[in-house]
């Protein structure tokens, strides 16, 4: 990772990625089940943080964050020389008691927020899992990813995007200034395995800031993405839009 500091964030290769299950409803193949394993290895590591978070350890060595989740997402990687070096998921809101923030914070808060903002689960997605490797923070890269959330989102034709953010290493501050709001009667919920307090926030992927709509424009030409929501057309693996 020495050559961080010399590359662009066009200069590396962005993929957007949708597994079988989603697209086709299908058993995993090989090649997904491969890249999944290569996500939850590179997220594991990145978690551990040198030992501040230890449940990111296998036992016998090496190191995973698994989630179910993740075989009915779609994932945005950004690679350099072909090492992972950051990624962000987006995930179709599933049953709220299946989602990230239904399993921490409680499934009827989430559907409490859903209807309190007069909106569907169908108009929603649930972000997460924005993730760089530690010598890419606090670069353009890291904001991209940011921003992928939102041209996948809208991708999707979804009118809201949540997550559950951190705020101990400036998460929830850049998602404020990149158009994020604190979702409203969530109190921050602090999680141990994480060793970070968690607030629930939102994109309104019907009103983006302007100051965002250019590097929004430029983010969907890097992914190289279809007609909005045709799935059809994205590969496991889709190819990479260096």
């Amino acid at each position: 990772m020495n050559g961080a500091r010399s590359e662009a964030a066009t200069d590396c290769g962005w993929e957007i990625v949708a597994p079988e299950r989603l697209s086709a409803g299908i058993p995993l193949s090989k090649v997904t089940a491969e890249f999944l394993a290569e996500l939850s290895e590179f997220r594991g590591r990145i978690l551990y943080a040198n030992g501040r978070r230890p449940g990111f350890v296998r036992e016998g060595g090496g190191y995973a964050d698994e989630d179910p989740l993740d075989a009915d997402s779609f994932h945005v990687t950004v690679r350099a020389a072909g090492a992972l070096i950051g990624c962000a998921r987006v995930t179709p809101m599933p049953e709220y008691g299946r989602s990230f923030i239904g399993r921490r914070f409680g499934p009827s808060c989430l559907a409490s927020v859903v209807q309190l903002m007069k909106l569907a689960r169908t108009d929603c997605a649930e972000v997460g899992r924005w993730i760089m490797a530690p010598p890419w923070r606090r670069r353009e890269v890291g904001y991209l990813l940011l921003l992928s959330m939102w041209v996948v989102g809208r991708w999707l034709d979804k009118r809201c995007l949540f997550g559950a953010v951190g705020g101990r290493d400036g998460q929830s501050n850049m998602v404020l200034r990149s158009g994020g709001h604190l979702a409203p009667g969530i109190h921050p919920l602090f999680v141990s395995a994480l060793d970070d307090e968690l607030s629930v926030m939102y994109f309104d992927l019907c009103h983006p800031p302007p100051k965002i709509d250019a590097p929004l424009w430029r983010v969907r030409r890097m992914l190289q993405l279809p007609e909005r929501g045709d799935t059809t057309r994205l590969e496991c693996v889709a190819r990479s839009s260096a």
